[in-house]
């Protein structure tokens, strides 16, 4: 359970040793050593759901108070009103990146597919970021990272066995990263893309973890209980193997990615493209159930 140590220090040397970045990416590195350092102790002893979040929660908060990073602007999400957060900036950079942070370590229930959509977010970034910019050199330098991770977590005909596993530190390290990376660039004047960009990039892992957050209420039980109720334990049921539902997935990631991709290159009305995106989560929230049958496992499993 060491994968998200290694993608971590594996990413540090190379920015190390990358003139102008180390400077420059130092307080999103000195912030995600602390939920690495979280994830750690989780992987070892078992936090509890509400420690576990408390904790993010406050690291979250340093965002904005100690490296400005904070959600200032929804973006034109209404026609052409600019919806401006106001008071309600620093908590809404809270929730946020607690919510991308969830997002990638609830998906993180079969082999590669949390790393995947960590890759597709993180290509979908550079492209979108001016090139070669150092966000854009970062973001492929972090890809490098989960791909020598993902080569040892990739199950083969003649290795039936991961390797290595990312474990929590690693998962919900990329998720801070993450939820830093598209704040940053879709806030100010100097903003690569708009907010509802950043949604079309994450859409996978985002849709299916604000189902479950409005679901599992609904069902009276935590929104963070683990449970088999993920998209990918569903297309498990439905008879798919572990290989197919990760290929399944990360090919829809990749083509909501580029959908956002190209809404940016075309400027597209972000009113237009947040309606789309909600349209399309609606579609899936009342389809959802119909993918595979609740088991009598529900309750169990990965969150």
């Amino acid at each position: 359970m060491v994968g998200g140590i290694g993608i971590f220090l594996g990413t540090l040397l190379a920015v190390t040793f990358t003139p102008g970045l180390l400077t420059q990416f130092a307080p999103l590195f000195s912030l995600s050593a602390l939920v690495l350092f979280v994830g750690v102790i989780d992987d070892a002893k078992e936090l509890s759901a509400d420690l576990r979040m408390a904790g993010h929660g406050l690291i979250a908060l340093c965002m904005p108070i100690l490296a400005g990073v904070e959600l200032h602007s929804l973006g034109n999400l209404i026609f052409s009103i600019s919806l401006t957060t106001g008071v309600l900036s620093i908590p809404l950079t809270v929730f946020a990146t607690v919510g991308v942070i969830n997002a990638i370590n609830m998906s993180d229930g079969i082999d590669g597919l949390s790393g995947g959509f960590a890759v597709i977010t993180l290509g979908m970034i550079a492209l979108a970021t001016s090139w070669p910019g150092n966000v854009s050199i970062f973001s492929l330098i972090l890809i490098c990272s989960i791909l020598a991770f993902l080569v040892l977590n990739f199950r083969y005909p003649w290795k039936k066995k991961a390797l290595v596993y990312m474990g929590d530190a690693g998962s919900t390290t990329i998720g801070f990263i993450l939820a830093w990376l598209l704040i940053e660039n879709s806030q100010g004047n100097t903003a690569n893309f708009a907010p509802v960009h950043a949604l079309w990039f994450l859409a996978v892992p985002l849709m299916d973890t604000v189902n479950l957050l409005i679901k599992r209420p609904l069902q009276g039980r935590s929104p963070f209980h683990p449970g088999h109720d993920h998209l990918h334990h569903k297309l498990q049921r439905r008879g798919l193997s572990d290989a197919k539902v990760v290929s399944l997935l990360l090919a829809i990631s990749l083509f909501l990615g580029c959908l956002g991709q190209l809404g940016l290159i075309f400027q597209v009305k972000e009113s237009i493209m947040f309606t789309a995106f909600m349209a399309l989560f609606a579609l899936y929230y009342f389809a959802s159930e119909h993918i595979a049958p609740p088991t009598k496992t529900n309750d169990l499993g990965n969150s």
